[in-house]
């Protein structure tokens, strides 16, 4: 990242609980989320790599992907078919 332009800048929020612990949340802009193709509810964690740097790893999960064709259930059974030979 070469230049301010480069980055997004976050407000951390803190949020006190009951019983008095607190928790602190980081929002992802939108342009951000997009750019990643992040969805809500999506799953992902953070690896800290050092005091000044934080990984957001997307962990793998099989997302349904949109406008792309399935295979036929008659292409599907053809080929669980096993083949026998004399």
């Amino acid at each position: 990242m070469a230049n301010i332009e480069d980055n997004y800048v976050t407000r951390l929020q803190g949020i006190r609980r009951q019983g008095g612990t607190v928790q602190v949340y980081a929002n992802i802009p939108l342009p951000l989320a997009s750019a990643l193709d992040l969805e809500p509810g999506e799953t992902v964690t953070w690896k800290v790599v050092d005091r000044t740097h934080l990984l957001l790893v997307r962990l793998p999960e099989r997302k349904e992907l949109k406008n792309v064709a399935l295979p036929s259930e008659k292409k599907q059974a053809g080929r669980n078919r096993e083949v026998k030979r004399s």
